[in-house]
């Protein structure tokens, strides 16, 4: 792959595979895709795109979006039966086999037009190897304030060049030869989410350098089924567990520390939660929210997995994503 790389750098237009893993999201998956269409390129040449869709469902839901008349990038759709979102993420990777950058982007958000070409552009200028950009919340329009305000769905922005610690997969450039080093998901994570902390997490180990673009914008769209109380402490159950779960795997003699930092989260929580009573709801969920953390924190130092993305959940949340408002 390499090889690859270096061959495409010389010729000044990389060969770059956006990798989606889909289940049941056929209207986002179809908006996705009109996104990508109008990507544009002027801070890098334009590159050679091909759309690797992986469909995660048996059925085949979205074979018939991906047939797209006229569409300015190559296509190619899979189904991958075996339910997991690490399988469905490692059976895109096994299904590239001639680019030298991977970018990977979810079915439920909506890139800007310059988006590929701040990513390039950045990977160039910072010789990353891998390029990372903000997710920014797309509320729909019965999202309550008390959700919009309260900064549930806000992740840290940093610098263009700035390197980072960790990635996700929601908006991501890889280069190829990463994967030398870091062959791909473990598919443990198939139904408990946090498999790509597990893989950044050891992409960092490896040595590889990963840095932030800060103009490479994708819009995450957020409904009513996410913008309420039970499904964001929910969220932080899992976040927690998963964090824990993927520390375990990478250092596993560190338990008691974990199990302390666990414990540390529920304490802080619970004390912050009787300040916040005064303040506002936004607050106390926010508490709370780290109080679970906390708890899945504690939970994954004894082992247990827990899995939020089983069939009848994503179905639902896929059912009421697609009812959004533009």
């Amino acid at each position: 792959m390499r090889a690859i790389e270096q061959e495409h750098e010389r010729k000044g237009s990389p060969r770059v595979a956006v990798c989606i893993a889909t289940y049941r999201r056929t209207e986002l998956l179809a908006d996705l895709l009109a996104a990508l269409a109008r990507l544009t390129f002027s801070k890098v040449h334009a590159p050679e795109i091909e759309i690797v869709i992986i469909d995660n469902d048996r059925s085949r839901t979205a074979e018939d979006v991906c047939k797209v008349e006229g569409y300015p990038w190559s296509i190619r759709y899979f189904c991958e039966p075996v339910r997991g979102i690490a399988r469905a993420r490692n059976r895109a990777i096994a299904e590239v086999t001639d680019a030298n950058f991977l970018a990977f982007v979810d079915d439920d958000e909506l890139p800007g037009t310059t988006w590929l070409d701040e990513l390039l552009w950045t990977q160039c200028q910072f010789q990353a190897d891998v390029v990372s950009g903000p997710v920014l919340p797309a509320y729909t329009t019965a999202v309550p304030n008390w959700v919009r305000n309260g900064g549930f769905f806000r992740r840290p922005i940093f610098r263009s060049g700035e390197v980072v610690s960790l990635c996700s997969t929601n908006n991501v450039l890889i280069r190829s030869s990463v994967l030398f080093k870091v062959p791909g998901f473990d598919e443990l994570f198939n139904l408990s989410g946090g498999e790509d902390t597990h893989f950044f997490l050891r992409v960092r180990e490896s040595g590889c350098r990963m840095v932030f673009s800060r103009e490479a914008v994708v819009y995450e769209t957020i409904t009513e089924k996410r913008a309420n109380v039970p499904w964001l402490l929910r969220r932080g159950y899992q976040s927690g567990n998963s964090w824990a779960l993927c520390e375990r795997k990478i250092e596993p003699g560190e338990a008691a520390t974990r199990g302390l930092k666990g414990i540390g989260h529920i304490c802080r929580g619970l004390a912050h939660t009787l300040v916040s009573m005064w303040i506002g709801k936004s607050a106390i969920v926010r508490d709370l929210q780290e109080l679970c953390a906390g708890a899945g924190m504690l939970a994954g130092v004894l082992g247990h997995r827990f899995q939020p993305y089983d069939d009848s959940a994503l179905q639902a949340d896929g059912r009421a994503i697609a009812r959004r408002g533009h």
